[in-house]
């Protein structure tokens, strides 16, 4: 084997510029798979995180289109149940924010305390919510930082009084924390979506004049969610008598669809840039051919002095997979390389040693089976014409 690998790198190494354009047209078939895979990889991580930051990874108990919204009573139903970890409250309105200065639309997001339980809120500067400020209906409230730089063009705002209206009715509410914008998926879209602005759910009430909720967020044990989601449909049935007007959406259930669709588009991308790789393996046809024509006077030498056509079928052989293995390796740099960056921008992402390693043997497979039909030519030469030939 070692001799063949000698004798496989000696005969390359004899038309070094067909040898390396040959690697590169590899090289660039694996890079495409390659990079395309770790995106992939990437892109369901970071839709993961995304997801478990709006806290799609509970149940959703929302009042059905155009029916009744839900009550304290139906609240504290679901929140008594053994098999939920926190219920919260939400409720959403549009309205206006403004300063001395200067007035911003933004969405009047009404919460509980503990909402960073369920949905992503990662504290800058101050607090957040309390349950005295929930219990007292304070004028309190908390905005991300893409609202806090709008009205004042700076994020730390915490003592500041805001106006918010809603309507024709106007209420001024102290800030007391600054959350990062960003935590949530929808809130990276922040030229279509306007500032949050969190405020107790009670407190939202009394400036909106809306004493139930849009929808509750609830969060259970993932591995239980569909348990759960039976006994709160049961439990909200039993207090409006069989006819609950709401609906339970299991948003696990919802992310698992989700990240399905993710895997299956990542992976018709990846068999699409596989293609290319197929593609290449033409690259290897053609240079072992020209090779095989090149030598066929070395190849009748060899077999009139003893070497037999297996010898000869695994010295072409040894060339085109050697030739395979050259590009995967240049070709999954990129892919390192891009691994590198994404770590150093702070994107945790765990290397796909197995992705790797499987790409790298599925060019040593293309390499042999491209390589296949010029190696069998080789060994075929009968000695006698080989030597004719010039």
């Amino acid at each position: 084997m070692g001799e063949l690998i000698k004798g496989a790198f000696r005969s390359l190494l004899r038309k070094r510029n067909r040898t390396a354009l040959t690697v590169i047209g590899i090289a660039v078939g694996v890079m495409m798979v390659a990079a395309v895979s770790v995106i992939g990889v990437v892109g369901r991580r970071l839709v993961n995180e995304e997801l478990d930051s709006m806290g799609v990874n509970g149940l959703s108990v929302m009042a059905e289109s155009g029916g009744e919204l839900i009550g304290e009573e139906a609240l504290r139903e679901i929140r008594e149940l053994s098999c939920v970890e926190s219920a919260m409250p939400l409720m959403l309105q549009m309205g206006s924010v403004s300063t001395t200065f200067s007035m911003e639309e933004s969405v009047l997001c009404g919460i509980d305390s503990g909402a960073d339980q369920i949905i992503s809120l990662t504290l800058l500067h101050g607090r957040l919510i309390s349950p005295g400020d929930v219990k007292t209906s304070a004028r309190v409230c908390v905005l991300d930082e893409t609202l806090a730089r709008t009205l004042y063009g700076r994020t730390n705002l915490v003592g500041k009084t805001i106006s918010v209206k809603y309507g024709d009715y106007t209420d001024a509410l102290t800030v007391v924390g600054i959350t990062e914008t960003g935590s949530s998926l929808l809130q990276n879209f922040t030229s279509f979506i306007p500032g949050m602005l969190y405020m107790p759910y009670t407190t939202h009430t009394s400036i909106t004049g809306q004493a139930a909720f849009d929808q509750v967020a609830v969060r259970v044990d993932a591995a239980s969610a569909n348990a759960a989601q039976y006994r709160i449909e049961h439990a909200l049935d039993r207090l409006y008598d069989g006819n609950a007007p709401f609906r339970t959406d299991n948003l696990a259930v919802q992310k698992d669809r989700l990240e399905q669709l993710v895997d299956v588009v990542a992976l018709v991308l990846t068999a699409i840039s596989a293609i290319s790789l197929v593609v290449s393996g033409f690259g290897i046809v053609t240079s072992m051919l020209s090779a095989v024509s090149e030598r066929t006077r070395e190849i009748g030498i060899k077999k009139a002095i003893g070497a037999t056509g297996k010898r000869i079928l695994c010295e072409f052989l040894t060339e085109a997979v050697i030739l395979s293995a050259a590009g995967a390796v240049l070709g999954m740099l990129p892919a390192a390389a891009l691994l590198f960056v994404l770590s150093a921008v702070g994107v945790s992402v765990t290397a796909p040693i197995g992705l790797f390693v499987g790409l790298f043997l599925f060019s040593l497979v293309v390499g042999g089976i491209f390589g296949a039909y010029p190696a069998y030519k080789a060994s075929r030469l009968q000695p006698v014409e080989a030597l004719r030939s010039e």
